[in-house]
């Protein structure tokens, strides 16, 4: 395999320090060499970018990006061999036709290279990640070393599949992790113990806070899984058009008033507005699902109040907890009614299923991009703080 020259945006491991560089990549024998045709950024990379990461500074440089299409150009002589199964693959012998990459097909990536038992991805101690202790998207080219073709990490993307959506896959299926991890009671045994069937609650009232990317394939995702309504909590009218042009009127949009993270008398008393006018919205009901794709402590509260207290709801905290949540009341969190989860990444088993979807056509991702064309040629530094309402992302193809 030759030497390739890589134009990349390369993260020093302190904030704020991106640069515009050329790597040397010299893919060996049991690599493949793909060229990134598109790479989405994830929130992840912006607060990486703002604030650092202990789990990727110490490996700095590193080029980030791992919400990704690419094609695959060259393939190490050895590949072929590689049966021995890790990870997601342990203990499993890896087909002919799985190691059979040709030049030419379109491919995207499980970021995280994790451990599993009982068919559940295992969030600490990973073999390794995409984009932190690997080379990842924000490139011309990357090297797929033998460590993400044995863990079963490389996964082609159908011809029907445009590269928009191919590039979102990761990400819709961290959502769709938390979604299959809902666990909404169904019944109880003989013995009254508590029968739980995973998903969004069907026919049940399904709200999402925020109005981005991920909350729209939220929103998507949830009428696929069956939600009765779903209720998007926006802040401005701009953001209310553009969820409306995404979504039509698949979705209820609700403009809320913005409040500030704190807890103040002032704030609190926002969120009894927003709480008031849901309720009248839902017939003094509330929500069966409560979905945060918001990392502000404000949305969070938010979604600890918005749990029906009729039934067994269950919020997905997929922004993460970043801040402390000060006057929220867990009360129905302690007395079993409602249980709160997170995400962190997905298994591969949901990228399959989203890309399964996409390729015959249920689950639809298109307009979920934003219209920005970045490549190379800009400022990584504008690429990494931008905000338009929808993910930014670097179109490698259109790099001079």
């Amino acid at each position: 395999m030759k030497t390739y020259r890589s134009r990349s945006f390369v993260y020093q491991g302190r904030p704020g320090a991106v640069t515009a560089d050329t790597l040397t990549l010299a893919p060996g024998r049991r690599d493949l060499l793909v060229q990134v045709v598109m790479c989405a950024r994830c929130g992840t990379d912006k607060t990486i970018y703002r604030s650092g990461h202990p789990n990727v500074d110490p490996y700095a440089p590193v080029v980030l990006g791992h919400e990704l299409v690419a094609r695959v150009l060259e393939v190490g002589e050895e590949v072929s061999g590689l049966h021995a199964g890790i990870g997601y693959r342990e203990g499993q012998t890896m087909s002919a036709s799985e190691l059979d990459f040709r030049p030419g097909e379109r491919v995207t990536f499980q970021s995280r290279i994790a451990r599993y038992r009982d068919g559940l991805m295992l969030v600490p101690r990973p073999l390794a990640n995409l984009s932190f202790q690997i080379n990842g998207g924000y490139a011309q080219y990357m090297v797929v070393p033998e460590s993400m073709i044995r863990s079963g990490s490389v996964l082609r993307v159908a011809d029907t599949i445009a590269n928009e959506a191919a590039c979102l896959v990761e990400p819709t299926a961290c959502a769709l992790e938390s979604i299959f991890a809902t666990p909404h009671p169904v019944g109880v045994d003989r013995d009254g113990r508590h029968l739980m069937k995973a998903g969004i609650r069907p026919g049940g009232n399904t709200c999402v806070i925020g109005s981005g990317t991920v909350s729209m394939i939220y929103a998507r995702l949830a009428l696929l899984e069956g939600a009765g309504r779903v209720v998007v909590i926006v802040r401005s009218a701009r953001k209310a058009r553009l969820v409306r042009e995404t979504l039509a009127d698949a979705v209820t949009i609700y403009e809320a008033p913005r409040t500030a993270d704190d807890a103040s008398a002032a704030t609190q008393k926002a969120e009894d507005t927003i709480v008031a006018d849901l309720s009248r919205l839902t017939d003094s009901y509330l929500f069966d699902d409560v979905v945060c794709a918001n990392a502000s402590a404000a949305a969070q509260r938010l979604m600890l109040r918005l749990y029906t207290p009729e039934g067994y709801a269950v919020g997905a905290c997929f922004g993460g907890t970043r801040a402390l949540v000060d006057a929220a009341n867990i009360d129905l969190n302690h007395y079993r009614a409602a249980k709160t989860i997170g995400t962190s990444g997905c298994s591969t088993d949901a990228m399959r299923t989203v890309l399964s979807w996409l390729s015959s056509g249920r689950l639809k991702l298109s307009g979920l991009i934003s219209p920005r064309h970045f490549t190379l040629d800009d400022d990584p530094h504008e690429f990494f703080t931008v905000e338009d309402g929808l993910k930014p992302a670097l179109f490698l193809e259109e790099t001079r």
